[in-house]
């Protein structure tokens, strides 16, 4: 680090070029003002001013100048450059193969990938947590190994830059696009695009967070698969899969921000599914309080969001479509459902929209096995079906073993056929402090009269029903 009172002493005379694998950030304050990496030009010092390329800044008003090392990856066909200023850290290529193992521990160290290759990959691993920088990157694994494999338990910090782009290939004995045996962590302001041939695309055995970027996933099995956890506060996640959009092995999903769309065509998939690991039940819930969640689901036995603990809604905009039907798998029936919670259904605050269309023949729009509270916000369940699967159980729009209950009217619309299917299917209906007749009650209203049918921004919505 170059601080100021080394700056104004240097200012009249001095000039600093920086080297390969260096990332320079000059802060004026407590905000970068700008961060070069691998510059070309040189830093010149004189008459009060410190010019840089372009850049120019006043001597006194620069508080710090911080030189960073990094590792450098550059990808060029069949060809790997390295730039490498650690000693701790190993860096082996083989052909297109890199393999990074870092002994080095105190700080995490940058390892910035960049350039394109058909068939190449990156296996990592470091006793430290890591910051991966994909700039421009594009790789193709055709190997047993996905692109980029972290061995290491520690934190991976994926900063995101330009367009980067991961592919791996029908050979892949490990499982996804991008897989780490650690967490992942995404951030910057660049795109990442993840295609799997087989398995998942992004894999942790950990956690995976998002808290910028836009990153789109094209799956063979479930879009992003993750064992404890799945968190979002940014950015923009898109998932086209094969099975699960967000699948949660052992923990919860919560997503405060940014945007998630799911689309499946597959038998069974979840949106996002959320299950306990042994003996903690009471953590596999999903929490949305803030952003945008898009999920669009046309496969049979399909669940927007699947709970095996509780869902809970309190704030952002949530969108649900379901069209397939039910299915028996020789077991059982396996019921389409727009929100299932093995315990119970909150929403606090925000806006919530299920659609069942008329394919989804004996769906549920939602399903709690304890009770179902909507407590503010605005929801609206449309069952566009009247339809039943031989053999399996009628449709409904609400179903639990326990109350429907709705703080005041407002809170909850429902659009249904009540003569061709039973909307209601729980212990009672409580709005407010009423409890509602399912037939005219002594004051000669029916149940609609409590709970609306078409909110005002239904037109906005009216698109996705068929």
């Amino acid at each position: 680090m170059i601080k100021r009172n080394m700056l104004l002493a240097s200012a009249m005379f001095c000039t600093i070029a920086a080297f390969a694998g260096t990332e320079m950030s000059v802060y004026q304050g407590s905000d970068v003002s700008v961060r070069v990496v691998n510059p070309e030009a040189k830093m010149k010092f004189g008459g009060g001013k410190i010019t840089f390329g372009e850049e120019e800044f006043t001597t006194s008003k620069v508080d710090s100048i911080v030189l960073k090392h990094y590792v450098s990856v550059a990808f060029d066909g069949d060809k790997v450059t390295v730039s490498n200023p650690f000693d701790s850290v190993d860096v082996k290529v083989d052909g297109t193969t890199v393999e990074i193992n870092s002994e080095f521990v105190g700080r995490e160290i940058k390892y910035r990938f960049t350039g394109k290759s058909t068939n190449g990959n990156v296996i990592f691993s470091s006793k430290y947590k890591s910051e991966f920088e994909l700039d421009g990157l594009d790789l193709t694994s055709t190997g047993v190994n996905p692109p980029i494999y972290v061995l290491t338990k520690k934190n991976t910090e994926v900063r995101l830059i330009g367009k980067n782009a991961l592919k791996n290939s029908a050979n892949d004995t490990v499982g996804a696009t991008m897989r780490a045996r650690g967490q992942f962590e995404f951030k910057g302001d660049g795109s990442l695009d993840v295609t799997s041939v087989v398995g998942h695309g992004i894999q942790s055995s950990d956690y995976v967070e998002v808290k910028n970027g836009k990153i789109t996933v094209n799956a063979a099995s479930d879009g992003i698969h993750v064992n404890d956890y799945y968190l979002q506060s940014g950015g923009e996640v898109t998932v086209n899969c094969n099975a699960d959009g967000v699948d949660v092995g052992e923990g919860y999903a919560e997503i405060n921000g940014g945007s998630l769309t799911v689309k499946s065509d597959a038998v069974d998939a979840r949106g996002i599914r959320c299950t306990f690991e042994e003996g903690k039940e009471n953590n596999a819930s999903i929490n949305i309080n803030g952003g945008k969640v898009d999920i669009q689901l046309s496969g049979d036995g399909a669940r927007g969001l699947k709970a095996d603990s509780t869902v809970k809604v309190d704030g952002g905009d949530v969108l649900i479509v379901l069209s397939g039907k039910a299915y028996d798998d020789g077991t059982e029936y396996n019921y389409p459902c727009g929100i299932k919670a093995d315990k119970t259904i909150t929403v606090e605050s925000g806006n919530v929209v299920v659609i069942c269309q008329s394919t989804a023949a004996s769906s549920r729009c939602a399903q709690a096995d304890l009770s179902i509270d909507f407590n503010g916000g605005v929801t609206t369940l449309y069952q566009n079906s009247v339809g039943r699967v031989s053999g399996a159980k009628k449709t409904n729009v609400v179903k639990s073993d326990g109350n429907l209950t709705v703080k005041k009217v407002g809170n909850l619309y429902v659009f249904s056929d009540p003569e061709e299917i039973k909307s209601y299917n729980v212990t009672a209906v409580v709005v407010g402090d009423h409890e509602c007749d399912f037939d005219y009650d002594s004051n000669g209203y029916d149940i609609d009269d409590y709970i609306m049918v078409v909110p005002e921004n239904w037109e906005s919505y009216e698109k996705y029903v068929k």
